[in-house]
């Protein structure tokens, strides 16, 4: 019996033991039926959510071979420096082993993007579905993410609102995950860094290129950490509405 059919049923009996009015009554079951006109279904993110747990993995490995692959040139860009010999080919190969670990972890990074983002617009539609409004409609669920300024807190609130009200009483603790929290924290500080290494990098002196790998490495480093926390925070929630279903 679908959850509302039962709420229903003791609603009824509330009327028949004349516990509530007749017009608290409708008033109730109004808000208990689903409305005929809506076509809206409600998802089963457990299988969802595991996909972008697994990629948010793959990913913060991706960026843990970037982030050395970093440092190893890093390295061999000191020893240029400090009068040590480096051949031309141990350069070339630093260089490709930056760019191969950078071009794995962006191939990873889009699909995990992608789900990330589908995954917010069904649980959008699964709070919708239950008669419930986060702070964002479904269009924002996905526009939020494009959308200069307030892509810096939109899918985070996004999320927050389907871990808050995926349950039928809509209450955990203070609503917040906090492995989304801090993954989001961590994610922003990796881009941040990642621009600020690209800047640096540009310029002409050697320090400039170490200077810029360092930084960028250090971005690696917190996508790591970034990754880790989404992928935790993803499993949990596809299981609190995969239970709430």
């Amino acid at each position: 019996m679908a959850e509302w059919m039962e709420e229903l049923r003791r609603l009824d009996e509330l009327r028949a033991d004349s516990l509530i009015t007749e017009e608290e009554y409708e008033k109730q079951k109004a808000l208990l039926i689903p409305s005929e006109s809506s076509n809206d279904k409600s998802y089963n993110l457990l299988g969802l959510g595991k996909a972008v747990s697994i990629l948010s993995g793959l990913s913060a490995v991706a960026g843990l071979i970037t982030l050395i692959a970093l440092a190893y040139r890093a390295s061999l860009l000191t020893d240029i420096k400090n009068g040590k010999f480096v051949s031309w080919s141990d350069g070339e190969d630093a260089d490709s082993f930056v760019e191969g670990a950078s071009a794995i972890e962006f191939l990873i990074a889009i699909p995990s993007l992608v789900l990330l983002i589908i995954w917010a617009w069904r649980a959008t539609v699964n709070i919708e579905s239950r008669g419930r409004s986060g702070r964002w409609s479904r269009g924002w669920a996905i526009g939020g993410w494009f959308t200069p300024v307030m892509f810096l807190f939109v899918p985070y609130q996004i999320i927050s609102d389907a871990w808050k009200n995926a349950t039928d009483n809509g209450e955990v603790g203070d609503g917040r995950n906090k492995f989304w929290l801090a993954g989001f924290i961590f994610w922003w500080a990796s881009v941040a860094f990642a621009i600020f290494g690209g800047i640096v990098s540009e310029g002409d002196s050697i320090d400039d290129a170490i200077n810029g790998d360092v930084i960028i490495a250090l971005s690696g480093g917190l996508g790591v950490i970034a990754g880790i926390l989404i992928a935790v925070a993803f499993s949990q929630m596809s299981k609190r509405h995969a239970y709430s279903n």
